[in-house]
């Protein structure tokens, strides 16, 4: 039995499930950057000799800027379009602005993935650690940019117990439950009808009464 707590206050997503969700969408964006990776490099092994094939900005070329576009590029686009990442889809958590209200804008977006998440890193990665302190369980670059990160839905299982109707008590010793013999118009205790109790007597009266039944079904 389910129940969609969607509708009830957000719940915070710690530090850990966050860091899965990480993993695995670096995992995916690493793989598509590597194929990006092959391609330019066989493109600027042709223009290395140009004013495009040297540093660009500092150290940096302009295929490290490609590739950290590209990069930055999926977080901003599948925040901003559907407010979560592949990553964080598979567990259920989802990015949105502090309090509830409202959707996340581009440049809250922007921010966030960009300069945020720089500044979250720069020192020992503290900015990141902060998602695992506290009770609202938000990073550097979520204080930055006014977001939180929740889980999505919050669903609500119910157990069912040995008799499997949840909610009902399990079935104990001098309980009544169906058995497979014929119907008895005496009584539905009796004898070998479709009610017969289960665990209750000495094992010597349950024997006999095993017998009984066979005896009367033959």
């Amino acid at each position: 039995m389910r129940k969609d707590f969607s509708r009830e206050a957000p719940c915070p997503a710690g530090f850990w499930v966050r860091l899965a969700a990480y993993l695995v969408d670096s995992i995916l964006v690493g793989a598509g950057l590597l194929l990006v990776r092959l391609v330019l490099s066989g493109l600027f092994s042709l223009i290395a000799d140009s004013p495009f094939g040297g540093n660009v900005l500092f150290q940096y070329t302009w295929k490290d800027i490609i590739l950290y576009v590209l990069g930055a590029g999926y977080y901003v686009l599948c925040l901003y379009y559907t407010g979560t990442t592949v990553g964080k889809r598979l567990f259920n958590l989802r990015v949105i602005h502090e309090g509830g209200s409202g959707e996340l804008t581009f440049v809250d977006v922007l921010y966030r993935e960009t300069v945020g998440k720089f500044l979250s890193g720069i020192f020992l990665c503290a900015g990141y650690l902060m998602a695992g302190l506290g009770r609202e369980k938000r990073a550097l670059h979520d204080i930055l940019c006014d977001t939180r990160v929740v889980y999505e839905k919050k669903i609500k299982v119910t157990p069912v117990t040995a008799g499997g109707n949840p909610g009902m008590p399990p079935a104990g010793p001098g309980t009544y439950r169906m058995n497979a013999g014929p119907a008895n118009p005496a009584g539905p205790f009796s004898g070998p009808g479709p009610y017969q109790a289960f665990g209750t007597g000495s094992p010597e009266t349950r024997s006999e009464r095993g017998m009984e039944t066979e005896v009367k079904e033959e």
